[in-house]
């Protein structure tokens, strides 16, 4: 003590407590000291005080227990508000032994028991409250702690709000120092506490609720022996009591204090009857309130009764349980989002708990919840329980009068008189998200935490803690309610939604959908419908255009990687209209890219084409028509061509087509659609004619152009070869027909446009080189062909080219274009013009047929050998030569093949060739010809020269 006795806080206390102990000072003076210590270590100067007051403390706390029980009142209560400054502070009270400490609780609980003075009954509870003795000094003396508190409410000569609010501080102090101890007493201080809860007091009632949730979980290890308690008081007092408290503008209270009666009751609660009903009564004055916050506050405690019935799974899942809890969730009016919001984490609350119990439930509960959030009308939603209320329900759609609420007070049948309107709330985005993110639940159950991790996606409801969905059965279950609400919500809310969560979604559900259909046996089928039900709902999504572009490709991309490939080439899974004939679900995913008004933008993106790809490959291997859906894709590509403006991507989306198809060709040599009677190339000539409708007058890259013409030419030839092989088609009959197609789609004003007579030329080319010349011989035999229409055979015997009619029409006016103006056209073109006159020339038998041929190509070629001898020609070294080359080809046809007289009606065909030829300037085509004059006309007796040749 000397050492610190000259410290300024030593010196300022020693005098105050030489004055305490001094017996002969007055009881005044020994007041005001106390108050003086009181201020000092509760006011600025406490920091300072408080070190004199840690190291005298065993001094002045024997002095105030002699002056606490003293008969001045001013004197006792300033001792015992020292006191309590004192042993506030831990530092104080840890120099002290626990038997002293033990004295001044007991000298306290004295004076609470015996003190006839409220104020020093007050001050000595508020001591208690503040004290920081040990825990286990507080916990050896609970029992008598609780006795004085006891005292306090059975004492009736002196009451007072303010001693009861202390006594509850006591309770709430005790709680937090010695829990052990309190759960021992639970039910002696429980009774105390309860029925503060409606007292008279504001900050009583808020006291004694704050005691109950602090000492919550050790009244939870009490339940039953507390329930006992509680229940005689529920109907008697406290029900009454806080009905009163709420229709006096406490409904905050009553319904903060609600879910801690539910809790306390426990399974009590699962008995029914008129009590429960009271209860209920509470939470339904809440639901009825115009007042928002009161009636978020009112959903929020009725997640306590869905705890409280979730004690027993049989009572949570029971009828009459269920239609209880789910009555203010499916009828209760709610207007502004941040309710919504509780209402929905309410209902989600009640589908978690029923854990495995869900399945069974989930159209009760879950079906409705989607309704409400992605905003789907009951009509879109297949096999969903009618709404209809029976008299054993819980949603009864009645209108109490005002002020009046009537109960059904059955035993067995707890119940709420509420307004039955289940609405739609998809007007809010953030619910809609919502309804989006509980499907995401219900397809990955507790596996969503991963997948949330693994996408980047904030979650915000509680995950599942069992999965809906464990199998194929509970899939098939629940597929079309699913299904259903996945189509709703990305229609409603898809665009506002993170790409990862629609993607999650919708490869969930392709995942369930290709296993359901691995699982079931082929009798089964089981997996049909939903696979079917599925493709209708994204057809739904992509027509409504509601997703971006990027967005329903996921889709798109999701459901062609996750369907078996043997299922995207069946039939046996029959989609879309059912009048596609082989219809297939990679058909009917293809039509569904095609028919897209967003396809300008899919093509811009690579998954298109792999998707296309993919479905192409599954629609051509699979056990359907290949020709038929092939003809059906590309008639579809035909339909859409016009929307594209980039025909580079046309002709890639072509490529991707035809590729395959003329590999399966390859194999299978069928490339007839036709039955028995006659033969059907059509699906042939789409894939044919697809260049040339759609790409003549485009200028592709020269790469790309190349690889067409190269696509082009394997097609045409294996379609060629493929064609002779089929017994009801005549010889060459591909080229006349496709020929007969190509006249109609390239007029002769498309044919101006330089690439579009190239390109023209090049597949005259190809086509001259895959011809069948044998019906052109004099040794050919007519294959037994029928059966045959007297018109169609008629037509065909009066053209000696017979199925090379218009092929020879096309050439002739592509040599004629060419020829107006060769200078515009890549030499590329004279020369595959110049190659088809050689080809078809050179294997030319029949004179009837020469003759038809040269009929109409000799002013073409006269053009030619004109143009070549012109001054100002531009032709190549390379097409002159090939230009002699045709001379000869033609004389020696006329002169060594052919067993035409050289009359003068030959004469007359050929007069235009020669009078050009004769004087030409080209010494080698004078010379052919004069020997072709010499060896021919030369011989002839008579001849009549026409009017050029002289």
């Amino acid at each position: 003590m000397m050492a610190t006795s000259g410290s300024p806080s030593t010196s300022s206390f020693l005098p105050l407590l030489e004055t305490l102990e001094d017996s002969t000072a007055g009881q005044s003076e020994q007041t005001d000291a106390y108050l003086t210590i009181a201020n000092r270590l509760s006011g600025e100067e406490g920091r300072q005080f408080l070190p004199a007051v840690e190291d005298n403390f065993s001094r002045l706390g024997k002095v105030i227990l002699t002056h606490t029980s003293s008969p001045n009142t001013e004197l006792s209560q300033a001792a015992l508000q020292a006191l309590g400054f004192c042993v506030y502070h831990s530092q104080v009270v840890s120099g002290i032994s626990e038997v002293f400490a033990a004295q001044i609780l007991s000298a306290l609980c004295s004076l609470v028991t015996k003190s006839t003075d409220k104020n020093t009954c007050t001050r000595a509870l508020w001591v208690i409250s503040k004290q920081s003795f040990p825990a286990d000094v507080v916990g050896r003396n609970v029992p008598t702690l609780l006795g004085s508190l006891e005292s306090v409410w059975n004492r009736e000569d002196i009451q007072s709000t303010v001693m009861e609010h202390e006594a509850l501080n006591v309770v709430i102090r005790m709680l937090e120092q010695a829990p052990t101890q309190m759960c021992d007493g639970a039910v002696r201080w429980v009774k105390l506490v309860i029925p503060l809860v409606v007292h008279s007091a504001s900050k009583v009632r808020l006291r004694a609720a704050a005691a109950l949730e602090t000492g919550m979980p050790l009244l939870l290890t009490k339940q039953k022996e507390v329930a006992a308690v509680i229940e005689p008081m529920m109907s008697t007092k406290l029900i009454p009591e806080l009905q009163k408290l709420f229709m006096s503008k406490n409904e905050t209270n009553v319904l903060k204090l609600w879910p801690l009666f539910v809790k306390l009751l426990g399974k009590l609660l699962h008995k029914g009857g008129p009590f429960i009903n009271s209860l209920l009564h509470l939470e339904e004055l809440g639901f009825r309130s115009s007042s928002p916050t009161i009636k978020k506050i009112a959903f929020i405690a009725w997640k306590s009764l869905i705890d409280n019935f979730a004690l027993n799974p049989d009572i949570l899942c029971s009828s009459k349980r269920m239609k209880l809890l789910m009555q203010p969730l499916t009828s209760i009016h709610v207007r502004t989002e941040a309710l919504l919001l509780t209402k929905v984490e309410v209902w989600w609350y009640l589908i978690v708990q029923l854990g495995p119990n869900l399945s069974s439930n989930f159209d009760q509960v879950s079906v409705p919840l989607l309704q409400s959030t992605i905003g789907s009308g009951s009509s879109s939603i297949p096999n969903t329980p009618s709404r209809a209320v029976t008299q054993n329900g819980a949603v009864v759609p009645s209108t109490p009068k005002s002020g009046n609420v009537s109960f059904n007070t059955s035993a067995s049948t707890p119940r709420m008189d509420l307004n039955s309107s289940m609405q739609a709330s998809g007007s809010f985005s953030s619910i809609q998200l919502l309804g989006l993110e509980m499907l995401l639940h219900y397809l990955l159950g507790p596996e969503v935490v991963a997948a949330a991790t693994k996408n980047k996606l904030i979650l915000n409801l509680e995950p599942l803690n069992h999965p809906l969905l464990s199998g194929a059965p509970s899939f098939m279950k629940h597929a079309a309610v699913l299904i259903s609400s996945i189509r709703d919500g990305f229609i409603n809310i898809g665009k506002d939604a993170p790409e990862p969560v629609l993607a999650v979604i919708w490869t969930s559900l392709v995942q369930f959908v290709s296993f359901t259909i691995e699982s079931g046996s082929k009798k089964e089928r089981q997996g049909c419908e939903v696979l079917t039900l599925m493709l209708q709902a994204l057809q739904s999504i992509v027509a409504s255009e509601a997703l971006s572009a990027d967005k329903g490709l996921i889709l798109l991309e999701a459901t062609v990687k996750g369907l078996p490939q043997r299922v995207l080439g069946s039939a046996s899974y029959q989609v879309g209209k059912m009048d596609v004939l082989n219809g297939t679900p990679a058909l009917f995913l293809i039509l569904l890219l095609f028919n897209s008004s967003k396809l300008p933008t899919y093509v811009e993106d690579e998954r298109f084409f792999q998707c296309l790809q993919t479905l192409v490959s599954c629609g051509l291997s699979g056990p359907t028509s290949p020709l038929a859906f092939a003809e059906a894709v590309l008639g579809a590509m035909s339909s859409c061509g016009g929307s594209l403006q980039n025909k580079e991507q046309l002709w890639r989306m072509w490529s991707l087509i035809v590729g395959p198809l003329t590999d399966t060709i390859t194999q299978s040599n069928e490339v007839n659609q036709g039955d028995a009677l006659e033969h059907n190339f059509s699906a042939m000539y789409s894939a044919l004619m697809f260049p040339v409708t759609h790409l003549h007058g485009t200028l592709l890259q020269q790469a790309s152009q190349k690889s067409m013409l190269s696509s082009w030419s394997k097609l045409y030839r294996v379609f060629a070869r493929c064609s002779a092989l089929v017994v009801t088609a005549e010889e060459n009959i591909c080229c006349e027909e496709l020929c007969v197609k190509m006249a109609a789609a390239v007029d002769r004003e498309a044919l101006m446009v330089p690439s579009t007579l190239n390109t023209v030329s090049s597949i005259l080319h190809v086509m001259v080189e895959c011809v069948d010349f044998s019906p052109y011989t004099p040794h050919f035999q007519q294959k037994q062909k029928f059966p045959h229409t007297p018109v169609n055979w008629t037509r065909k015997q009066s053209k000696a080219m017979g199925n090379l009619s218009m092929f020879l029409s096309l050439l002739v006016e592509c040599l004629q274009v060419y020829l107006e103006a060769p200078e515009a056209s890549p030499e590329t073109t004279g020369s595959a013009l110049v190659s088809v006159v050689s080809a078809l020339l050179t294997n030319l038998v029949l004179a009837n047929a020469i003759t038809e041929a040269l009929s109409a190509l000799i002013q073409p070629l006269m053009l030619f050998y004109k143009h070549a001898a012109s001054e100002t020609s531009k032709f190549s070294t390379h097409l002159q030569g090939k230009l002699e080359k045709l001379l000869c080809e033609v004389l020696g046809c006329l002169q060594s093949r052919s067993t035409l007289a050289y009359n003068n009606e030959l004469l007359a065909l050929l007069s235009p060739l020669l009078c050009v030829v004769f004087p030409h300037k080209n010494k080698h085509l004078r010379t052919a010809v004069t020997q072709f004059w010499n060896a021919t006309f030369a011989n002839t007796v008579s001849l009549e020269y026409p009017e050029e040749i002289r």
